[in-house]
C-alpha cells in the first residue's frame, strides 16, 4: 500500500481495492486448477461480471471459490 501513498486499505481508490481483491483471490486460487487461465477467466465471469450486474461481491467471491474447489476435487 505504500506505493499508493496510503497506510490502510480504506484509503485506496476503488479501482485499486478491486485490483487488490483480485490479486488476493488469484493468489489463493494458484494451483487449484489444472488450466492456468481458468481461475482468472472464471473470476472475471463469476465475480467481476456478477458484481457489475448487481450481485454482492462477497457472495460472488464465495461462489467462485466453491466452484474452483469443486472443480479441483472433481478432477481427482
Amino acid at each position: 500500500m505504500q506505493f499508493q501513498d496510503v497506510d490502510r486499505p480504506s484509503l485506496l481508490h476503488i479501482t485499486k481495492i478491486n485490483e487488490l481483491v483480485k490479486t488476493m483471490c488469484l493468489a489463493w486460487a494458484a494451483g487449484k486448477s489444472d488450466h492456468p487461465n481458468h481461475a482468472e477467466s472464471s473470476y472475471q465471469k463469476l465475480v467481476v461480471d456478477a458484481v457489475a450486474n448487481g450481485a454482492d461481491e462477497l457472495t460472488a467471491i464465495n461462489a467462485w471459490m466453491q466452484q474452483l474447489q469443486t472443480a479441483k476435487t472433481g478432477a481427482g
